[in-house]
């Protein structure tokens, strides 16, 4: 069965995998709701790394592209 799209969904890409979301998300909240910790997420979006001082800024709009890459210390 076909899944009814609201016009108030915002359809991404997350690391290759499709992805919605509510109109209005910020990246930083997706981040959360994820269960990752800002800090700790190397973002890109559509192609371009982005600073953690830009997260909060971003609104996800329809079509784009994200890979989140949580950063791991070790030795």
């Amino acid at each position: 069965a076909a899944r009814r799209r609201w016009a108030s969904d915002v359809q991404l890409v997350v690391n290759g995998r499709p992805s919605e979301v509510a109109d209005g998300t910020t990246l930083l909240a997706l981040i959360e709701q994820l269960g990752l910790r800002p800090g700790s997420v190397v973002v890109e979006l559509d192609g371009h790394a982005l600073l953690r001082s830009e997260l909060d800024g971003v609104v996800l709009r329809d079509g784009q592209r994200l890979e989140l890459v949580r950063a791991v210390a070790g030795g």
